[in-house]
């Protein structure tokens, strides 16, 4: 369960997308987040959208295919649907809320959970939204096994900000040590982050408190998901992810993608994974070649070699690069891809 930046999140809440969720596994995604955990009239929690059945549950298969990627697979417990009366109730009980979050990650063997609470009324008076968040994080953390304790946050750029009270501000600095990363939402709030400049100038903002290495900067994946602040993947490089890497170097933390319905060839993981780590080349035999996020070394040999051969070169590949670990292979390390059948 690798949790080095940088990281190239996406949510996963439509089925729209002609690629399956299991089929993420070849895509150069790191982290897929199950959009959403909601309650029902009796406030028990259910998944609603596109990756989960009848039951409210994710399927066995797809969560399996996608760690054995060596992919994090996290529900998402919120959203801008999610009723304000229910968090309001589940202020009042804290603990009901932690033990029906922490049975469904591990009922359904995921890797931890991304609380997306976007509530203005927490902030602004009506409850107390910030004791709500912190006890809700701490109490996670508590009651999350090891392999299934990730847990991220995805407020919006405004709750950092005096015009909601710094409310994360606090948040964090209460509960910052059992965060894993931030999934900021740096879009639907033209003041602050309408433009390319303004997502660059509030996340080194957020990341002065944060780190750089926990923070993600959140985007729409289209223009046609209704959701302000979309920049184009060839904008979104240049101008966001390019100056940020120049400021944080090493320690940026990576991009999250808001939806994968609207990534419909993969181009979105594809140019994102690149320019996070560098070099666009693909794997080709007789070549060395640098590891994206997402990759896997079944991923690198399937491309490489195509599917026939794809466990072939997995061998070879393991046989050529001694020491290397398949299942925790690392953004921008250097692995040679031999060609098959010549001696290693």
């Amino acid at each position: 369960m690798s949790t080095t930046p940088p990281r190239n999140v996406i949510y996963y809440n439509d089925r729209s997308n002609p690629i399956p969720l299991g089929g993420i596994t070849g895509l150069r995604y790191t982290d897929v987040i199950l959009a959403f955990l909601v309650p029902d009239g009796n406030h028990s929690l259910l998944g609603q959208g596109g990756a989960f059945d009848a039951n409210g549950n994710p399927k066995p298969a797809d969560i399996e295919t996608l760690q054995t990627a060596g992919k994090n697979v996290l529900i998402s417990l919120g959203g801008s649907t999610f009723p304000s009366g229910a968090w309001q109730q589940y202020a009042q009980d804290v603990n009901s809320l932690v033990e029906q979050v922490a049975d469904y990650v591990t009922a359904n063997g995921l890797n931890g959970v991304d609380i997306d609470y976007e509530d203005d009324k927490g902030f602004r008076g009506v409850y107390d939204g910030v004791a709500l968040l912190i006890a809700l994080t701490t109490g996670l953390a508590e009651a999350l096994p090891p392999g299934q304790n990730l847990i991220t946050h995805a407020p919006q750029t405004p709750y950092w900000d005096s015009h909601y009270k710094r409310a994360y501000v606090e948040i964090w600095q209460e509960a910052g040590t059992q965060i894993t990363w931030i999934n900021n939402q740096f879009y639907n709030n033209a003041r602050w982050d309408g433009t390319p400049d303004l997502k660059v100038e509030w996340y080194n903002k957020i990341a002065g408190i944060t780190g750089a290495r926990q923070l993600m900067v959140g985007v729409p994946v289209a223009a046609t998901g209704g959701d302000e602040g979309y920049v184009p993947l060839d904008e979104m490089i240049s101008q966001v992810i390019v100056p940020l890497k120049a400021n944080w170097g090493a320690d940026f933390g990576g991009v999250m993608g808001w939806e994968f319905s609207y990534d419909q060839a993969g181009m979105w993981a594809q140019g994102i994974g690149q320019a996070l780590v560098g070099g666009t080349d693909a794997p080709t035999p007789g070549q060395e070649y640098t590891v994206q996020p997402g990759d896997t070394l079944d991923s690198i040999a399937r491309a490489a070699y195509g599917a026939t051969n794809a466990h072939q070169g997995v061998t070879a590949m393991e046989a050529g690069n001694p020491g290397i670990d398949p299942g925790d292979l690392q953004p921008g390390q250097v692995i040679s891809i031999p060609v098959l059948g010549e001696a290693i």
